[in-house]
């Protein structure tokens, strides 16, 4: 998936390793996060690949940049990979709820306070994607767009975001409301 994403990005304009992961942070990190490492990596496969290119541009009293450029071959792959059909819902991974599955022999209040470290992560996550990435989405927008929907697009990928990241509040609020209501019940009156 990161050497699309990776090629996505080349296909609207050239860029240094760092520049797509600035690139990344600033839009589908919530989506698809990649460590610079992990960027860097799997460039290197794709200029194996033919599908991106790279040169080094000197740089006076800094170190020289290396910036890629997709390829035909890149646009090509690209493109095939965009008009595959998803037929089947991605398996979603979530550590936590694995964790909190096997934790109904604790006592309820380490699990609230679980959950309210949580809630906090959602929040700045859903507040960031509602206050903060508009504004990049707007401004990455009339740097590179070449084509009017990309920034609806984008947009409503910011949203998903955004509404994944209320319904964990939601779920959060309902599972402490449910947890401390259990825990009222079970004491002796």
């Amino acid at each position: 998936m990161l050497k699309f994403a990776l090629l996505g990005f080349l296909l609207r304009q050239s860029m240094t390793g760092y520049d797509l992961a600035a690139a990344i942070r600033s839009s589908i990190n919530f989506v698809w996060p990649a460590q610079l490492s992990q960027i860097y990596r799997t460039l290197g496969q794709l200029e194996n690949d033919g599908l991106v290119v790279s040169e080094v541009v000197p740089q006076q009293g800094r170190p020289d940049r290396r910036v890629y450029s997709a390829t035909d071959a890149g646009r090509q792959a690209f493109d095939g990979w965009l008009g595959e059909l998803v037929t089947e819902l991605d398996p979603v991974r979530t550590p936590f709820l694995v964790r909190f599955f096997f934790s109904g022999t604790r006592a309820p209040e380490e699990m609230v306070t679980q959950l309210r470290v949580l809630r906090d992560l959602h929040l700045r996550q859903r507040d960031q994607l509602a206050h903060e990435l508009p504004g990049y989405i707007a401004e990455f927008a009339a740097a590179n767009t070449t084509d009017d929907r990309d920034p609806l697009i984008w947009d409503a990928v910011r949203r998903a975001g955004e509404m994944h990241a209320q319904t964990w509040l939601d779920w959060i609020d309902e599972t402490i409301a449910r947890l401390e209501d259990a825990a009222g019940k079970a004491q002796p009156r």
